[in-house]
């Protein structure tokens, strides 16, 4: 989980690196959850610090997650770079834990903002490519396995569902579960690879309306392509930026560079819920077992709203916007 350090603590990483010198400024980027992301200055420039904090992720995770960020880097993908530290290594071990510094990219984060019809298009392009670009690597086993996060392990959240909140109606949780039970098999046949499975608005850094930086690898898993997407849309066009058109936009762009068939995009409505679902099942249970984080309670409520909202919208409509 997110941590709060001080700057004794993030000089210490610092001064493993040549020539980034002393910090001068530095603080704490609050959009994500599971890992401490910080931003420093020092007289060299400007970084960012992430403190890989994950419950259960691996030693082979992050240096993995970092391998295929520094590749996708230097294959022209707009996502950091990441520096090696002074004995030539993407990852810092420092007190235990796991740390990687980056170049700092000067750009906003799109969380809970409008989004416009360019941007979701230019984050559609770039996420193709980087299915493309990450085509590269062939081994599922570095990345996290019976992961929350992974919707081909959707299943394993069904045990939370009594956790939460005693006015939620469970009906609706049931439904999205037998829906995916339904559909999971052909899912599961879909062309595959390794995406990086959280191309969300949180996860752009937007300058001037333009597209400069997709980061955040720690969610990548090896999975159908069709669950980037449905991941992508559920934030782009379902949540905060209610817009259903721009999953059409989005859908159509993407397909350009990497198309996709009628039988992908008949399984997206269901697996676009069950994202939802996780959503709210998983941090929900992140604020039961560990401690109540008052941003993950918004966001719970927000995308149980979002969920009975989208199935008012119905799979027949959302079919015919995309074309299935």
């Amino acid at each position: 989980m997110r941590q709060n350090y001080d700057k004794i603590f993030l000089q210490s990483i610092s001064d493993q690196y040549d020539n980034l010198g002393k910090i001068d400024r530095f603080f704490l980027y609050t959009s994500g959850y599971e890992n401490s992301n910080y931003y420093i200055r020092t007289r060299e420039g400007q970084y960012v610090i992430k403190i890989f904090e994950g419950i259960e992720i691996k030693t082979e995770n992050i240096l993995f997650e970092l391998e295929a960020m520094d590749f996708s880097h230097k294959s022209g993908i707009k996502t950091p770079s990441v520096l090696k530290n002074s004995q030539g290594e993407l990852a810092t071990e420092v007190d235990g834990k796991y740390v990687c510094v980056m170049a700092f990219v000067d750009g906003d984060n799109m969380h809970k903002q409008p989004l416009s019809d360019s941007l979701a298009i230019e984050v559609a392009a770039e996420t193709a490519k980087m299915d493309q670009v990450l085509k590269h690597f062939k081994d599922g086993s570095k990345t996290r396995q019976n992961y929350e996060w992974d919707l081909k392990c959707a299943l394993i959240l069904e045990k939370f569902v009594p956790l939460l909140p005693k006015d939620y109606d469970r009906e609706i949780f049931k439904n999205v579960f037998a829906e995916y039970r339904k559909i999971k098999q052909k899912f599961l046949k879909m062309p595959a690879g390794l995406i990086h499975n959280d191309i969300v608005p949180h996860n752009w850094l937007v300058k001037e309306g333009k597209l400069k930086c997709i980061i955040d690898f720690s969610d990548m898993v090896f999975s159908p392509y069709i669950q980037n997407i449905a991941v992508a849309l559920h934030l782009v066009a379902f949540a905060y930026n209610w817009n259903p058109g721009q999953a059409k936009l989005f859908i159509q762009k993407y397909s350009e560079i990497n198309p996709l068939s009628g039988s992908e995009l008949k399984l997206l409505y269901t697996l676009i819920k069950a994202r939802m679902m996780s959503f709210i099942v998983e941090f929900n249970r992140w604020n039961v077992e560990y401690e109540v984080d008052q941003q993950r309670v918004e966001t719970v409520n927000d995308n149980y709203k979002f969920l009975k909202k989208f199935i008012d919208f119905g799979q027949n409509r959302f079919d015919q916007l995309v074309g299935v």
